[in-house]
């Protein structure tokens, strides 16, 4: 048993209780929970089997420009600590209406590994199903996954520039109303991506963090004029909240999805960089 891109608790559960009925460790059913929460949230509780994550790894920064795609080091560095092996499901999970579950995957996409589950709701949504948790640590040794990056769902501003007028790339911007507007500003400009369409990330999930159904989020999509053939760039301020928007969209089966590499902290500190 295999779970899809998006998972519930109900299906990790069952996942869960099938790997682990004769007493094997998960590691032998070749899965690789990880919690990505702080280390603190994990050691009052989480969910059985799983490891901790440190998220920080999953991001590099240039200041002022943050959310970065991370070299391979950091990557496989991070892949180590969660004792993950070739072959592995990966399996992410957060608080829930967080972002670093998604930001994971993604980057295990642009590393050209697309074994990895995003827990819909998180932990969150895990205790409200009243599943069970714990505050034991299993073993973890380091494992022999080892990734080179492709980046092939990554874009970066200068390319961006060049495809603004190419009516088969849709921009989604994800932030808040006030950064989309340029009334919240966080880089030394505001406002967003000539032709970007608006699209808070929360408004694709339901108040336990959890995805809306398909059919909501595909109409919100055409509501935006994008299709499944469109190439769709995504963004907020550092690429985490469009980390979530990005998993929704390969959900949704939309195969040609990117993130704007350092997102607005990259296209705002520019002075180059054409603002609406």
């Amino acid at each position: 048993m295999s779970l899809s891109l998006v998972a519930t608790s109900s299906d990790l559960n069952d996942l869960l209780t099938q790997s682990q009925a004769n007493g094997a460790m998960l590691r032998d059913a070749r899965i690789c929970l990880v919690d990505l929460r702080s280390s603190e949230a994990y050691a009052v509780a989480h969910i059985p089997g799983a490891v901790w994550g440190n998220a920080a790894l999953l991001n590099r920064s240039a200041p002022p420009v943050g959310g970065l795609m991370p070299d391979a080091e950091a990557v496989n560095t991070f892949l180590a600590q969660i004792g993950a092996n070739l072959g592995d499901q990966i399996i992410a999970y957060d608080g829930g209406r967080e972002t670093a579950a998604a930001r994971l995957v993604w980057v295990l996409d642009a590393y050209g590994y697309e074994v990895g589950s995003w827990l819909s709701g998180g932990f969150n949504d895990w205790q409200a199903q009243n599943l069970a948790v714990t505050t034991d640590v299993p073993e973890t040794v380091p494992g022999d996954l080892n990734l080179c990056v492709i980046g092939d769902n990554v874009i970066s501003a200068d390319q961006l520039m060049q495809e603004l007028n190419n009516t088969s790339i849709k921009i989604l911007d994800v932030r808040s109303a006030g950064e989309y507007a340029g009334t919240d500003a966080r880089s030394a400009r505001a406002g967003h991506v000539p032709g970007a369409y608006h699209l808070e990330w929360t408004s694709q999930l339901d108040d336990q963090g959890r995805l809306l159904g398909d059919e909501v989020l595909q109409q919100q999509l055409e509501t935006a004029g994008i299709t499944t053939d469109d190439t769709v760039v995504v963004y907020c301020q550092t690429h985490q909240r469009s980390a979530v928007t990005y998993v929704a969209l390969r959900n949704l089966g939309y195969n040609d999805v990117r993130a704007l590499d350092g997102a607005w902290s990259t296209w705002g500190n520019r002075d180059d960089t054409p603002i609406e």
